[in-house]
């Protein structure tokens, strides 16, 4: 016999679908003959009761459809690992799907968690084509490194992220600053704004602009080199960049003209990989851990509980690691 979910059982016993879920979960105030349909139904199914109510709560599938939106950068290499880790914990897989970066491969991989009947869908992260079509779905979904308004979400206070890393270059003595990024984002807004707040102003030739598609080491350091080819000289002694990755490639292009990481330029990247602790980048450090945990918290809450409808967003704290790239002695640094 096929499985059956909580919707086919309600269909058999002519009722609704949240009953099916107190029956099960053995929840006060049901209708006692609504309460007999439902037992009876599973019954005749050929279910032992307990059983059935686990199976039924659990959506059988036992697995977690997770879509990323790349898998070059080591951040979602290493979120990936601890969303594994923490499923198995938990009794799930995971089954993972690649976007790169396509909303119309997103759209597909999610139609493919639900036709293999995931219990649950994490999205790391995603943008805002599919948003009102995931919203619709059945199927509990969380968003993961980022806040969504529609979906539940668990992210990092990115802008606050932005304000540790301009504060950082504030009391260093710092008074020139630099940003390498794509789009001006809620890191570039915090840092900017605290900038602004103690009386200094940021130079918008001063940020080192990346394409949006520049995604891999290559395409980055192409961005980068393009800027340091135009410029005569950088006219910022710090440089706080959005991800490990262009921190990294920035400090290779630099170091390659013989400027000197942290002696001319300090330099503070983002998420705090692998990468920055080989290379001695200092970076805004990403709680995965704690995110992942919480994140799975929400997605358990949604799939085995009657839980409120009104949708949870988490910001969690970002902290500095500080390394080589930007520890120097403060009254070094040229005005």
């Amino acid at each position: 016999m096929s499985k059956l979910t909580m919707k086919d059982i309600a269909k058999l016993a002519n009722v609704s679908q949240s009953t099916v879920s107190r029956v099960i979960n053995g929840h006060k105030g049901v209708n006692e003959e609504a309460a007999k349909r439902v037992l009876s139904v599973i019954e005749e199914v050929g279910f032992i009761p307990n059983n059935a109510a686990q199976t039924l709560k659990r959506s059988q599938s036992n697995i977690i459809g997770v879509c990323v939106t790349e898998t070059y950068n080591p951040y979602f290499v290493e979120l990936i690992d601890t969303l594994e880790l923490e499923a198995r914990k938990n009794g799930y897989n995971i089954l993972l799907h690649n976007s790169k970066h396509n909303p119309l491969t997103e759209w597909e991989s999610i139609q493919n968690f639900i036709s293999r009947q995931v219990d649950g869908i994490i999205l790391i992260p995603t943008g805002e084509y599919n948003i009102q079509r995931i919203c619709k779905l059945a199927t509990p979904s969380v968003v993961i490194t980022q806040n969504r308004e529609y979906l539940d979400s668990v992210g990092l206070d990115h802008m606050k992220g932005g304000r540790i890393a301009g504060e950082n270059f504030i009391y260093t003595g710092h008074k020139k600053f630099g940003f390498i990024g794509t789009v001006p984002d809620d890191k570039f807004l915090g840092y900017k704004s605290v900038l602004y707040e103690n009386g200094f102003h940021f130079d918008s030739n001063n940020f080192v602009r990346l394409e949006e598609t520049s995604t891999n080491n290559f395409l980055m350091r192409r961005d980068i080199e393009a800027y340091l080819n135009q410029v005569e000289r950088l006219d910022f002694t710090c440089a706080f960049a959005a991800n490990d990755i262009m921190a990294l490639e920035f400090m290779r292009a630099a170091q390659e003209r013989n400027i000197r990481i942290p002696e001319d330029i300090s330099l503070i990247g983002f998420d705090d990989t692998y990468l920055a602790k080989i290379m001695g980048i200092s970076s805004i450090h990403q709680p995965i851990e704690e995110m992942v945990k919480t994140t799975f918290d929400i997605l358990l809450d949604r799939i085995e509980n009657e839980v409120s409808s009104e949708k949870i967003h988490i910001k969690l704290e970002p902290t500095l690691i500080e390394r080589n790239s930007s520890v120097f002695k403060k009254n070094n640094i040229p005005t």
